[in-house]
């Protein structure tokens, strides 16, 4: 239990770090916008790794078993965390939704764009996919299910990934083609949570297609 919250910490101080020197220190995003929208982009991404990390556990292990077959006890651990720092990211988002913060959402009537709804669109429908896996979780209702019936709600989590995938392309997309623009030559934090959620579906992909190995 002391790896698994020693490495949750690190990887959320990471994801901070990233954030803060390429935001505030590199950007120049002012250093009062830090506790909000700042500390936003690290919980997010913090969320996305987490829940990454416990979905691709299970198919590194049909490949490496005598590796990542000990760590498998940790995918819930690490599920129910990334959900938790979901809800807060969620959470904060509403605070601080407005033209002010995300101005490429608004138009000048006030209104959303296309992309802006689109981006929210899927990230309540992902929020909405991960709250039954969450719930599918805890021991009560786990108990209740049949495990066919479990494990296919968990596996829709897959694609909860897919759902989180299009809310970070249609947020960031437009920076994501502009690299010289990138502070310090630092990707955007969406394009950096497009690429962890790419790898754990090519692994998950790959899992499904290769035979198990010895």
């Amino acid at each position: 239990m002391k790896k698994r919250s020693w490495l949750s910490l690190l990887i959320f101080l990471a994801t901070f770090m990233y954030a803060v020197v390429r935001y505030n220190a590199i950007k120049g995003v002012p250093w009062i916008d830090l506790p909000f929208f700042i500390s936003n982009k690290a919980i997010a991404l913090s969320a996305i790794v987490f829940i990454a990390l416990s979905y691709a556990l299970g198919s590194l292990a049909r490949f490496w078993p005598r590796i990542f077959a000990p760590t498998l006890s940790a995918r819930k651990f690490l599920g129910l965390l990334g959900f938790s720092l979901a809800a807060i990211h969620g959470f904060i988002s509403l605070l601080i939704f407005s033209s002010a913060y995300y101005p490429k959402f608004f138009l000048e009537s006030g209104k959303l764009t296309l992309t802006g709804e689109l981006s929210l669109l899927f990230g309540i429908l992902a929020f909405f996919v991960f709250s039954l896996v969450a719930i599918s979780s805890m021991p009560a209702v786990a108990k209740s299910m049949e495990v066919k019936r479990w494990l296919a709600v968990q596996r829709i989590g897959y694609l909860g990934l897919v759902l989180v995938l299009l809310h970070v392309f249609f947020m960031g997309f437009e920076a994501w083609l502009e690299p010289s623009g990138w502070p310090g030559g630092l990707l955007p934090i969406s394009l950096v949570a497009a690429i962890v959620i790419a790898l754990v579906l090519l692994i998950k992909v790959t899992a499904l297609i290769f035979p198990k190995r010895g």
